[in-house]
């Protein structure tokens, strides 16, 4: 009795074994639908504004100065055109005042700025230069150039 008992239970590990030996685990790769979906990348860009937008604009120029990674082919190019929208968050900062909530025709033509957006890793392949939406403009007026000083011997 005890026998057919131990075979049926050696037959079911068997197969169990054999069962999970034989899946493809999968790698984590998707192939379908997901496989297409853009994953974001989060472009940096700083530098002077080359253009005074109006307070209907809906997009400004800027020079390149420096950048994030992601960011490296619109400072390889020196200028970059980026987009606003409702939903970009701008902020001029003053001397004296931290955050303050401007629009775009608040900007002014020399203003510093930091912007941060998002585009797909795949856009940005080969240096490409893919349309930027902002979602963050952090800008300031310019630095004011030191006063001459005064000789001593006066």
């Amino acid at each position: 009795m005890r026998l057919p008992k131990l075979v049926i239970v050696a037959l079911a590990t068997a197969a169990l074994a054999a069962s999970s030996a034989t899946a493809d685990p999968g790698h984590g790769k998707s192939s379908g639908a997901d496989a297409t979906k853009c994953k974001p990348a989060n472009v940096k860009l700083m530098g002077t504004l080359t253009s005074d937008p109006g307070s209907t604009d809906t997009s400004f120029t800027m020079t390149v100065t420096k950048s994030n990674n992601a960011g490296k082919a619109y400072k390889l190019a020196g200028t970059a055109t980026v987009n606003v929208d409702t939903k970009t968050r701008i902020h001029r900062h003053a001397a004296g005042v931290h955050g303050n909530k401007a629009t775009v025709g608040d900007l002014a033509l020399g203003d510093y700025a930091k912007v941060r957006a998002k585009v797909c890793k795949t856009d940005l392949a080969n240096g490409a230069t893919p349309e930027l939406t902002a979602r963050k403009v952090d800008a300031r007026a310019p630095k004011a150039p030191n006063a001459p000083k005064a000789d001593k011997n006066d």
